[in-house]
């Protein structure tokens, strides 16, 4: 039987480890952090559960949604999403609703009419003429613009439109809710009653997916090495042979890499590929007093430092204990920069936001601040990256049995519910003896909708 080695225990490298395990393939993960999960994983402190951003299970896709309640059981608890944006000094739902209209001056109100009737058509492939063409210049304006360069720190006409598209797809989530254009968007506003989205959320956190599967995979046999980080990647004759961590070689039959992408090209020596991901560093607030955000996850598109804030105990109460409530705050950065380095000299700064938007009433209601530094939390979706992303993938498919996967290996924006289903495809393919060389109309099934299902594979 061949000996399988993943990189990484997101969600994406354990649902592959777990499909060939249940069917006797030995598999070894190796992944950096003391816990699986990845990007899907939970911090606790106490009775408080912190997920890395706001995540949850909503799928259209049954074989996903199966295998999610097949991991969680009775722990799957379906709820509806609630989202909100801070706009014009209040918060909003998200989708937005009527209420948008009664907050926004007047002038807005007359230069979004004005979007309507008149179409501004910008040329090109950018974050921003996607956003003018579709929504108008006034909204491109007064929310993506600024968020988009407060989030990123890049100004959208640097970016391509893929990023504009991934992260409405993100933001909307229920297609049934679609908002592809101005008057679409406007009727989903006005609508009676807007489209309900239920998901499925374990009592302390997203988290939990992974723990159960990474239990299942040891109970199956397979090996979860955590802790360490692969400091060589050993080839020979096209092939990846094994790869080295701290204490160990690990021979490799085949290889699934699910680590970000430009940490496996400096291990092989693929230079001058421009690619980039942002990093974020999350402050989880234990708060003394119930909180008064309603919303699960909120965008801010003023002027405050942080981008969104993420409520867990409107997700389930079981996340935060009694008469108490938590708060994660999502603050960009990149890896080694000034932020990245003292991100405790902004405490001060994200708590005084935090009151000035009435999130919480006083700075004295914050009982503690647990701050986590998380690398690698998105790709960057420059106006060059289709090409850089070609060419890196072109380069990478020298090695004949390696494969990509998840949010970082393929350098793809996407949701854990996506990552599954790329890792159940791709289990299934290993499992049948295929070698991905592109990507064929089973993998096209998880990319809809999604930004490069044309460049995303290797082998």
């Amino acid at each position: 039987m061949q000996a399988i080695t993943i990189v990484g225990a997101g969600v994406a490298g354990l649902t592959i480890a777990y499909q060939l395990a249940r069917q006797g393939y030995r598999t070894t993960i190796v992944e950096k952090n003391d816990t699986v999960g990845g990007l899907a994983r939970t911090f606790h402190y106490g009775d408080f559960h912190f997920d890395v951003g706001p995540h949850r299970f909503h799928t259209e896709n049954r074989r996903v949604a199966d295998f999610i309640r097949e991991i969680l059981g009775e722990e799957a608890i379906e709820i509806p999403r609630k989202s909100g944006a801070r706009m014009f000094g209040r918060f909003h739902e998200w989708p937005l609703r009527p209420s948008i209209l009664a907050s926004m001056p007047f002038s807005l109100m007359l230069r979004g009419a004005r979007d309507l009737v008149f179409k501004e058509r910008l040329p090109g492939e950018s974050f921003e003429a996607d956003i003018v063409n579709k929504y108008g210049r006034t909204l491109y304006e007064i929310f993506f613009k600024p968020y988009t360069r407060k989030f990123l720190f890049y100004s959208p006409e640097h970016l391509h439109r893929d990023w504009a598209r991934a992260g409405v797809n993100r933001a909307v989530i229920d297609q049934r809710a679609g908002s592809d254009n101005l008057w679409s968007l406007l009727k989903n506003t006005l609508m009676p009653r807007p489209v309900e989205t239920m998901f499925l959320y374990p009592p302390h956190g997203v988290g939990r997916f992974s723990d159960l599967v990474a239990e299942g995979i040891g109970g199956m046999g397979g090996r979860l090495c955590l802790g360490r980080s692969v400091q060589a990647v050993e080839t020979a004759r096209g092939r990846i042979t094994g790869i080295r961590t701290e204490d160990e070689h690990i021979p490799c039959d085949q290889i699934v890499w699910t680590a970000p992408l430009t940490t496996l090209n400096g291990l092989v020596g693929v230079q001058g590929i421009d690619l980039e991901y942002l990093s974020t560093i999350f402050y989880n607030l234990e708060i003394s007093k119930p909180g008064k955000l309603d919303y699960q996850w909120t965008y801010f598109g003023g002027d405050e430092i942080f981008s969104r804030v993420t409520a867990p105990e409107a997700f389930l109460r079981t996340t935060v204990p009694s008469g108490k409530s938590g708060l994660c705050v999502e603050f960009t950065c990149r890896e080694g920069d000034e932020r990245w380095q003292n991100p405790d000299r902004y405490t001060t700064a994200i708590v005084e936001d935090l009151v000035r938007a009435r999130a919480i009433d006083r700075a004295t209601d914050v009982e503690r601040v647990h701050i986590e530094r998380v690398p690698f939390t998105y790709p960057i979706y420059k106006l060059n990256y289709l090409g850089e992303l070609t060419k890196n993938l072109k380069d990478l498919a020298a090695y004949s049995n390696l494969l990509l996967a998840g949010r970082c290996g393929r350098f793809w924006y996407n949701n854990m519910d996506h990552s599954i289903g790329q890792g159940l495809t791709m289990a299934d393919k290993i499992l049948r003896g295929d070698v991905l060389s592109q990507i064929d109309s089973e993998d096209r099934e998880f990319w809809q909708d999604e930004p490069h299902p044309e460049v995303a594979a290797t082998g």
